[in-house]
């Protein structure tokens, strides 16, 4: 389908490596077809971009005194949310039932310790990742939430977590 700018793969025990290129529809979900409320595919409303940094407080008991100590950056997520249309149907390659197959499937495989998934977003490319062995995102999980009483229809939020090397993936 024309017009999508954004995807998520998953990588295979069996890939050459971990480009987009390589994964097969099953292992890709693209979102933003032109329309914005999908008969059948996956629009994004947000993207949230999520650094996590570690900074423990080290109180000191009845002083007026508190010390903040800044270990650097613990983690980073981004968020995607949108809706998606066929929710309904009972088809492999609609994103409820890929996400939830690849949410079972696990965060990693044979040479993508750290993450087997990758993303690509067209409009803030800084954010891309392609798995490698060094570093890759977690599907950490995602929400559905059927809209409406026909429920072909669905709201979905998903978290991507980046593993491994954060300062060489981004």
């Amino acid at each position: 389908m024309a017009g999508e700018n954004v995807w998520i793969w998953q990588v295979q025990t069996s890939a050459v490596n971990g480009s987009r290129t390589t994964a097969t529809t099953t292992n890709t979900q693209a979102f933003n077809n032109t329309d914005k409320m999908p008969s059948d595919g996956a629009y994004i409303s947000d993207i949230d971009v999520d650094f996590r940094r570690a900074v423990p407080e080290n109180e000191a008991v009845n002083a007026n005194n508190n010390e903040l100590q800044d270990m650097g950056v613990e983690g980073f997520d981004i968020v995607i949310t949108g809706v998606s249309g066929d929710a309904d149907n009972d088809i492999a390659s609609n994103l409820v039932n890929k996400v939830s197959k690849w949410l079972q499937d696990g965060n990693t495989t044979t040479g993508y310790t750290k993450g087997r998934y990758g993303i690509e977003l067209t409009n803030a490319p800084q954010w891309n990742v392609t798995p490698t062995p060094t570093y890759g995102y977690h599907l950490k999980d995602a929400k559905f939430q059927y809209i409406g009483e026909n429920k072909d229809l669905v709201k979905f939020t998903i978290r991507l977590s980046l593993g491994g090397d954060i300062n060489s993936a981004i």
